[in-house]
């Protein structure tokens, strides 16, 4: 493949998965969105899943609904223990460690708020240490738009052609980062157009060696 000195990572699918978290987080985001606005939680997840429908992800969705991101966010992470759910994954921390070794530098793209953000790593046995640079939606505007991209390129010190970025949705995280020029693969899923296709993780290591 084309030389890249950094890989940057999507968090949720793609450093995890956990069907079972994914059902929890589902109803703690209603729940927080039902506290703020007011209203019965089941209404605001009706309001919520109507949005994603088309703007696709909760970050944008909930500035819709008229909630400030940052503070619901806050709130959420307040609420909420990943680690009931979320278990270490040493492979992961192997492969970051590799990666380094190989002095590629290692960044991470999430639409959560910072808070939520090292929860979640915590409880996959990571920490804010094990990346070079974090971008979450405290940071910028959340995926799809490209401002967090374009933020990662900065912190990084590399131009968009020097990066790999790797997530689980195509249309929300890897799509946009292709668009802007970033050597993509897209884990779990035959979607889009990505350069690369992953079934694990780890097979990131076989993609810089190709």
């Amino acid at each position: 493949m084309r030389r890249v000195d950094a890989v940057v990572f999507d968090v949720d699918g793609t450093l995890y998965k956990s069907i079972e978290y994914e059902k929890y987080l589902r109803e703690s985001i209603h729940r927080v969105l039902g506290e703020i606005l007011g209203i019965d939680h089941n209404v605001a997840g009706m309001r919520l899943e109507s949005l994603k429908k088309d703007l696709k992800t909760v970050s944008l969705s909930v500035q819709v609904m008229g909630v400030d991101r940052k503070r619901f966010y806050e709130l959420l992470a307040e609420k909420i223990n990943p680690s009931i759910y979320i278990k270490p994954h040493p492979e992961v921390k192997r492969l970051l460690s590799e990666l380094r070794e190989r002095n590629l530098k290692i960044g991470c793209h999430t639409n959560s708020g910072k808070m939520l953000f090292l929860k979640v790593i915590k409880a996959i046995g990571l920490t804010v240490n094990d990346f070079d640079v974090v971008v979450t939606s405290d940071d910028a505007e959340p995926k799809p738009l490209k401002n967090g991209y374009i933020l990662l390129s900065r912190l990084l010190g590399l131009p968009f052609n020097r990066i790999l970025y790797v997530g689980d949705r195509w249309e929300v995280e890897v799509k946009p980062a292709k668009e802007l020029g970033m050597v993509t693969a897209l884990i779990h899923s035959r979607d889009g157009e990505p350069d690369f296709y992953l079934n694990s993780i780890t097979e990131v290591v076989q993609i810089i060696e190709e």
